[in-house]
């Protein structure tokens, strides 16, 4: 792979990540605010109960894919970013542009998925 279209990837990966985490902070301010309310009444209460689920669930989420992209970031350092962690071969540069963190060709995606 071209050094320039591989320094494009690592650039998207970054901006990702740096997405990730700035969401992932908005997500914690939220929480702290949901926590800080005093004596709410039962329908804040409930509120509160269903935004906390969702927060936890978008931080797991979130954990996954900022793991995924850290993963991609690794691979580029090392020099093995564009080849399939399953079958080794080179995995299509089409791809990689619609899933720039992925470890996976088409093929073996699609196989651990069916």
């Amino acid at each position: 792979m071209l050094a320039e279209t591989l320094e494009t990837f690592r650039r998207r990966l970054l901006g990702r990540r740096f997405s990730l985490l700035q969401r992932r902070q908005r997500v914690l301010a939220d929480e702290q605010e949901l926590l800080a309310e005093r004596e709410p009444d039962w329908e804040d209460v409930a509120a509160a109960k269903t935004a906390a689920t969702v927060l936890e669930s978008l931080s797991e989420a979130e954990r996954i894919a900022l793991g995924r992209i850290q993963g991609a970031l690794d691979r580029i350092e090392r020099g093995s970013y564009g080849y399939c962690a399953a079958c080794r071969s080179k995995i299509e540069e089409e791809r990689l542009r619609a899933v720039p963190e992925t470890d996976r060709c088409g093929a073996c995606a699609a196989a651990a998925a069916g």
